[in-house]
């Protein structure tokens, strides 16, 4: 019967060490368990567990850009028909087409990454929008890309809708019967405005870094609404003509809630410096 060399003999299974130290009631360290594994074993596991672990993070990535463009795209239609929705003396016709050029102006307002839209700018369809005395009914489909093409699966089909009545009611901007003009008023503010198109109603947000905040010939100061208890972050936004930054998009001052009222009823509200009947 042949000899087993040294090197053959040393070559046991970790089965063997178990049942081993097992029946001497020795306790087992890692080293002697990991002993018969081949040299290198656990760098190949992990140059096969790690591409995978970076596919999966990059694609849990990938799921939350495509939210992100979603979420712009269903916010710029939204804010779109809210505003055509009052233009009451406008056809139909003229009233879906200022829709679409107001969605494409939120669209850059709100920076939103068109690249991750199949076909850019070019690809939303309005193929469903339906506009009428009495209603505004937006509808535009895209898609958005994949990152990577999954079984001949490059593009995601979404498709995001908004259904507002127009407005039916008085609309008249100059006087009435009884020789009264009506203007528009917000809640917060101090004056009354004679146009419904002034720059202190119909507000342009944009995020600023801190860092570049005061650059410009531009001062800022903070927001008596949401600065107060609150830490400021690498991000702040500011409305175009503002004077103020905002640690909160969702901050007050940064939405308007507009009456149409007589100026008999504006509580001795004066005129505003921008529009004050000129616009």
């Amino acid at each position: 019967m042949p000899r087993k060399s040294r090197k053959e003999r040393n070559e046991i299974s970790l089965r063997q060490i178990y049942i081993k130290g097992k029946s001497s009631g020795e306790n087992l360290s890692w080293e002697a368990l990991f002993h018969a594994l081949p040299k290198g074993a656990l760098t190949l596991e992990a140059a096969l567990v790690l591409p995978l672990f970076l596919f999966a993070a990059a694609t849990i990535l990938s799921l939350f850009l495509m939210m992100q463009v979603q979420y712009i795209v269903g916010n710029s239609l939204d804010l779109a028909v809210a505003d055509t929705a009052l233009l009451r003396e406008k056809t139909p016709q003229q009233v879906e087409t200022l829709t679409k050029a107001a969605f494409y102006k939120e669209l850059a307002v709100q920076r939103c990454p068109l690249s991750r839209i199949k076909g850019g700018i070019a690809g939303f369809s309005w193929e469903d929008t339906d506009v009428d005395e009495s209603y505004v009914d937006a509808s535009v489909t895209y898609q958005i890309k994949f990152p990577i093409c999954f079984f001949s699966i490059n593009a995601m089909k979404i498709s995001d809708k908004c259904r507002i009545h127009r407005w039916t009611g008085y609309q008249n901007r100059g006087a009435d019967s009884k020789g009264e003009t009506w203007v528009f008023v917000t809640p917060t503010q101090s004056v009354y405005h004679e146009s419904r198109e002034c720059s202190h109603l119909k507000l342009s947000v944009k995020p600023v870094k801190v860092s570049a905040l005061n650059k410009g010939g531009r001062s800022y100061a903070p927001c008596g609404h949401c600065a107060k208890g609150e830490g400021v972050g690498s991000i702040v936004y500011v409305a175009a003509k503002g004077d103020c930054y905002h640690y909160r998009i969702d901050c007050s001052g940064l939405k308007r809630t507009i009456y149409m009222v007589k100026k008999s009823q504006t509580g001795g509200k004066g005129p505003c410096s921008r529009c004050g009947g000129k616009q």
